[in-house]
């Protein structure tokens, strides 16, 4: 049965200064799409309207949202129970969303109908005549990838989106014997449409929260840059630069200055829904990449979900 979703849409964060979070995202690479008084939109150089709301509020996290690619599918799930009632999405490009809520308390949305907003252009792949090749500057993001999630109920975390989203599998990792498991990849299901390794990461932890998410920059010159850029500008780096074997995705994760941990990715591994499920004996501390082994704040990050303030 082919996902229910078709990528994601956007992540709906909290934090108590807008400007304070504005000012990292444009240093991490995304672009202002509209400000209001309780609301901070942030888009990348893709079609998408905006990949990124922050509500003013504690810091935390809302909600993860995902596209769906008909009304009738959220209309079907109202009819259900499953979803909240349709609701018009305020931000910019407008569209309609329906609420879930996942097993450890992030709300769900799925949204659909949002218009396009003009793709910025892309860096010239020729030099020009008076151009040098040295690129310096933030990153540019071009889209929202995947999320990651921390659970203490992993099972049912796991079977929760598989059956509410019809995501499936592609690579289980554990330690020691095949039934310790420390987490599970999950992808789209569009047949045989290319899709990224996964659209989420469920992992299991001793408390619920969002690990990360992670943001595609316009080729792996920007994970460099952005890099220096960040650093320079005295933003709390967690883990990277480095590479994980899973998906072929070269990473670095920063933490924003209210503790939800971002990420800069690019990979260059696709899958279909033919591809094959990979059972993975990984090391203590999630040990299965290139670079240095992770710090314990990242193999325990998980920033709380919070309430949602207003509904969209």
């Amino acid at each position: 049965m082919p996902s229910l979703i078709s990528k994601m849409a956007f992540v709906r964060l909290s934090a108590p200064d807008l400007s304070r979070m504005e000012a990292f995202l444009l240093d991490f690479g995304m672009i202002t799409a509209h400000r209001d008084e309780r609301r901070l939109y942030m888009r990348g150089i893709g079609a998408d309207p905006y990949l990124h709301v922050t509500e003013l509020g504690p810091p935390g996290v809302i909600s993860c949202a995902y596209q769906v690619d008909d009304e009738e599918v959220l209309k079907r799930l109202v009819r259900s129970g499953d979803a909240s009632e349709i609701v018009t999405l305020d931000g910019p490009g407008g569209g309609k969303s329906a609420h879930l809520r996942d097993p450890n308390g992030c709300w769900i949305e799925l949204v659909c109908g949002r218009e396009p907003a003009e793709p910025v252009a892309r860096r010239p792949a020729v030099r020009p005549p008076d151009g040098i090749s040295k690129m310096s500057g933030s990153a540019r993001v071009v889209r929202i990838a995947h999320t990651a999630c921390m659970t203490p109920n992993l099972a049912p975390t796991i079977a929760w989106y598989q059956d509410k989203l019809k995501v499936i599998p592609t690579d289980e990792l554990y330690i020691g014997t095949r039934d310790k498991v420390l987490g599970q990849f999950n992808r789209v299901d569009l047949g045989e449409e290319l899709v990224d390794h996964h659209i989420v990461f469920i992992l299991r932890g001793a408390a619920a929260g969002l690990h990360h998410v992670s943001f595609e920059v316009e080729g792996p010159d920007d994970i460099f840059f952005g890099f220096s850029h960040l650093e320079h500008g005295g933003y709390d780096h967690v883990r990277g630069i480095g590479r994980h074997a899973l998906g072929s995705q070269i990473f670095d994760y920063w933490m924003s200055p209210f503790n939800q941990m971002h990420e800069h990715w690019y990979a260059s591994e696709k899958m279909n829904a033919s591809s094959g499920m990979g059972y993975i004996q990984i090391g203590e501390g999630m040990t299965h990449d290139t670079g240095e082994k992770p710090p314990e704040r990242f193999t325990k990050q998980a920033t709380p979900y919070v309430g949602w303030p207003v509904m969209a």
